[in-house]
C-alpha cells in the first residue's frame, strides 16, 4: 500500500452575509470545501493508494516534526500551504517551539522518501511572494528554483497550453498530452541543473513538470494548480486522475 500525505487546498466558506442596517449585521451560514477532492477521490479510487489530508489549520497543528516522522509516509505533497503554516507551531508561547519542519521534510526526501510541490497562489514563491518558499529547506528539495522576490504568478486568461517532451515517462506514459486542455495561470519556476523537464508551457517555454534525484528520494514540481481557477479544464479532463495516479505510483517506487 502506497501512503500519500496530502496538504492544503482547503478553505472555510462564510455566508452568506446579510447586512439589513447598521445594527443588523448576520451571517447565515458556514462550511468547509476541500479544493482537491478530486485528487483526492482519484488517487483513492486505486486500491494501491491510501491518502490522508490535511487542511492548513490542521497541518500548522499535526504536520510531521521529523524525518521519522514523516516516513510513515511514501510521497508528501504540499499544495497551496505558505510555508510559515509548517515552519511556525501554535506553542508561540514556548521557545524553542519545536523542530524546523521544512528542514525536516528536505531530510526526509534526502533520505530516501518522495515530495512534490503543486502550484497555486500559496505555493513556491506564491501571490506577491507570500507563499515564501524561496530560500528554505524545501525549495533545496525540489527540482526547482523559486523566483527570488515578488509575484511568481502568471495570469493567463486567454489560456495556456503546454507541450510534453517525454511522453515515455512513466508520469507522462498513455495520456494524449496534445489533447490537454489550457490552464489558466501557473508559477514561474526555475528547473535545477540536472532536473529532468517532463512539460514546459508552450511559447514561453517555462517549466511545467520537473522530477529530479534529491539524496536517495525523488521530488517533483507542478507549476499549476489542480483546482479552479488555473485548472478548472484540467480537473474536468478524462487524463486528469490518470496522471495524478501515474505520479504517485512513480514517486513511491524505490
Amino acid at each position: 500500500m502506497i501512503k500519500v500525505l496530502y496538504v492544503g487546498d482547503a478553505a472555510g466558506v462564510l455566508g452568506p452575509n446579510y447586512i439589513a442596517s447598521p445594527f443588523n449585521v448576520e451571517n447565515k451560514g458556514f462550511s468547509i470545501h476541500i479544493w482537491c477532492q478530486p485528487v483526492l477521490d482519484a488517487l483513492n479510487s486505486d486500491p494501491d493508494i491510501e491518502v490522508k489530508h490535511l487542511t492548513n489549520w490542521d497541518a500548522y497543528r499535526d504536520f510531521p516534526r521529523s524525518p521519522e516522522d514523516f516516513a510513515e509516509y511514501d510521497v508528501v505533497f504540499l499544495s497551496d500551504v505558505e510555508s510559515e503554516v509548517l515552519l511556525l507551531y501554535p506553542e508561540w508561547t514556548q521557545a524553542p517551539m519545536g523542530p524546523n519542519r521544512l528542514r525536516s521534510l528536505r531530510d526526509y526526501v534526502e533520505k530516501g522518501g518522495s515530495f512534490g510541490m503543486i502550484g497555486g497562489w500559496s505555493s513556491f514563491s506564491g501571490r506577491f511572494g507570500t507563499a515564501a518558499y524561496q530560500g528554505t529547506p524545501v525549495e533545496e528539495a525540489l527540482p526547482v528554483n523559486c523566483i527570488p522576490a515578488g509575484d511568481d504568478r502568471v495570469e493567463t486568461p486567454e489560456g495556456t497550453w503546454i507541450e510534453a517532451l517525454d511522453t515515455n515517462h512513466p508520469i507522462m506514459k498513455g495520456i494524449p498530452w496534445d489533447d490537454c486542455p489550457c490552464f489558466l495561470g501557473y508559477n514561474r519556476i526555475i528547473s535545477k541543473k540536472g532536473a529532468k523537464v517532463l512539460a514546459r508551457t508552450k511559447g514561453s517555454n517555462d517549466p511545467f513538470i520537473v522530477t529530479w534525484k534529491f539524496g536517495k528520494g525523488k521530488s517533483m514540481a507542478f507549476a499549476s494548480d489542480i483546482s479552479p481557477h488555473w485548472a478548472i479544464a484540467f480537473q474536468k479532463w478524462d487524463h486528469y486522475g490518470q496522471f495524478f495516479i501515474q505520479t504517485v505510483k512513480w514517486m513511491a517506487e524505490k
